[in-house]
């Protein structure tokens, strides 16, 4: 891997849950050669939605690892 690569891969594992999805989000979109403005805009207000949701104490958060497991178990 680049120098670039390799300090990038390190910072992304300092970021919070959030900013990492934040950060995912801007890199599979990135790969879209066609950009829907109407799609980003619902995907931000979603985004912000789930997250106020959360804050609020609305809605708990689960691990990844719960939800793989209760996938693989099914």
């Amino acid at each position: 891997m680049t120098v670039a690569m390799n300090k990038t891969i390190r910072d992304i594992e300092e970021l919070t849950p959030m900013e990492k999805g934040f950060v995912a989000q801007y890199l599979i979109s990135s790969l879209d050669s066609t950009e829907d403005a109407d799609a980003q805009k619902e995907w931000a207000d979603l985004a912000l939605k789930r997250f106020e949701s959360l804050e609020n104490g609305e809605v708990e958060a689960v691990s990844w690892d719960s939800i793989k497991n209760k996938i693989l178990d099914a």
